[in-house]
């Protein structure tokens, strides 16, 4: 990432933004080790919100058309508004971030019966339980990505 991305918001927080161009060679970096593993999947599962479009680059460069969505809004899982999972796909798990493993352990949980791996962009741990992961970042500034960013 580029120092010259860092800002301070009013309230002292440190941010980090990633740009457009930062997601796809994250993305490109997440494909390149699915395609070393030899792994193959039936679709991906993208975590929302931030799952959402890392999911949808991921799947295009692995030629996947099926996407379903993990509902998780403020921190609550929604089973019930998902598709059923079946028994021998193979699923890709996709998030932005692998930060607090929150939301990684509910899933992990929730998806256990299944032929799951997990994909990140980025994780703050380096054994993070994720299968694949683009970058371990060295620090705890909070990453702002595109797509969070609103206009102004």
């Amino acid at each position: 990432m580029n120092k010259a991305q860092i800002s301070e918001d009013s309230s002292n927080e440190r941010k980090q933004y990633c740009t457009w161009q930062e997601v796809e060679i994250l993305v490109e970096k997440v494909v390149n080790a699915i395609q070393r593993s030899h792994k193959k999947y039936d679709l991906v599962l993208a975590i929302t919100n931030g799952g959402i479009i890392p999911g949808r680059l991921i799947a295009r460069e692995l030629n996947l058309n099926h996407i379903q969505f993990i509902p998780i809004r403020n921190k609550k899982l929604y089973v019930e508004e998902m598709l059923p999972l079946l028994k021998g796909r193979r699923y890709l798990v996709v998030d932005d971030i692998y930060d607090t493993g929150y939301t990684f352990n509910r899933v992990c949980d929730m998806v256990k019966e299944f032929d799951c791996d997990f994909a990140f962009l980025m994780t703050r741990y380096k054994n993070s339980n994720a299968s694949f992961v683009a970058e371990v970042l060295n620090h705890k500034k909070w990453i702002v990505f595109p797509w969070e960013r609103k206009r102004s």
